[in-house]
């Protein structure tokens, strides 16, 4: 929408970088759409809101004090990475006057990570995405277990062998022929929150701000989040997966990643690279699933790497096939 770009032009240079870089989260460089979502944060719990505050401060600046390219730090990519890192500790480590700190750190090492990352990828051009905040937050979630002063949260899943999915969950064709009320409002909760919980928010408001937000930047960019959710609610659900997992939106974050990033971002927008966004949505899923089985017993989330993982493949795929050109 061309008032929000006026007004992200309009913003002073500090603050448009800030909240391009909380935007950027979901591929959206403006200043605007990264309001939308930091308030949408703040009403989800104030102590997220500032941790991805902090988050992304701390990044930036990082990027800035490091000599890092002024084109990147300006359209907000060592931002976003940070952003996420807040939220993530808070959430999966005890929430501590000294986690502040292991904040800031973290943010820092993002910020580096990234750098790193963007010359090794750049010859393949192909994004490093949030693979930054995913290794850097398993990094220091793995490391409290050397440290007397941090401890995990009852969020971190404790190291163990996955269990079968128990079936006292709500059968598939509740879930699809049974149209009550109850059944919708799930669809409704399940449907929003898989936007939210792409910043770690299990909140219905926060879900839909976060498609307000996209939509100020790109319909299309919308309409893909939406589909990412919709294919993260209905495959779990027809694959017999756990229902409270689905009602929280904890397949759903991941495909709502990968389907903007090959739908609307990585590759010319078109009816061919949607259907390949839905394959990539599709598939995420499934590799969502997998990986959760294989760090179940380390004791550590998927967090988005699910998404890094299939986006990654899908586009060194796109990049030799004559069908399909990214930009």
């Amino acid at each position: 929408m061309q008032w929000a770009v006026k007004v992200d032009m309009a913003l002073p240079r500090p603050i448009r970088v800030i909240l391009r870089g909380v935007g950027q989260v979901f591929f959206c460089g403006n200043a605007v759409t990264g309001l939308v979502f930091l308030v949408a944060l703040y009403i989800g719990g104030i102590t997220a809101g500032l941790a991805a505050t902090v988050g992304v401060v701390t990044s930036t600046v990082t990027a800035y004090l490091l000599g890092f390219s002024e084109d990147d730090i300006d359209a907000g990519l060592y931002g976003f990475n940070g952003t996420l890192v807040g939220p993530c500790l808070f959430l999966f480590l005890e929430n501590t006057p000294l986690l502040w700190v292991y904040v800031v750190f973290a943010s820092i090492l993002s910020s580096v990570v990234l750098a790193a990352l963007i010359r090794i990828l750049t010859p393949y051009k192909i994004p490093a995405s949030t693979s930054p905040f995913v290794l850097t937050c398993w990094m220091f979630m793995v490391a409290i277990y050397s440290f007397d002063s941090l401890s995990p949260s009852a969020v971190l899943p404790p190291p163990g062998v996955p269990e079968a999915i128990a079936s006292t969950d709500l059968p598939v064709t509740a879930w699809l022929a049974s149209m009550t009320d109850e059944t919708a409002e799930l669809w409704y909760v399940a449907l929003t929150k898989g936007v939210a919980e792409v910043m770690f928010a299990d909140n219905v408001l926060v879900g839909i701000l976060f498609l307000t937000g996209i939509a100020i930047t790109s319909w299309r960019g919308a309409f893909m989040a939406l589909c990412g959710t919709f294919v993260g609610v209905l495959v779990p659900v027809l694959l017999g997966a756990g229902q409270s997992l689905i009602e929280m939106g904890l397949y759903a974050f991941n495909p709502v990643l990968t389907m903007m990033a090959i739908g609307w971002v990585f590759l010319k927008p078109s009816a061919g690279t949607a259907v390949l966004a839905l394959l990539a949505g599709i598939l995420t899923v499934i590799c969502q699933a997998g990986l959760a089985n294989f760090l179940a017993p380390i004791g550590l989330p998927t967090l988005t790497f699910p998404f890094v993982l299939t986006m990654w493949m899908f586009l060194f795929a796109a990049s030799v096939s004559k069908h399909w050109s990214s930009e």
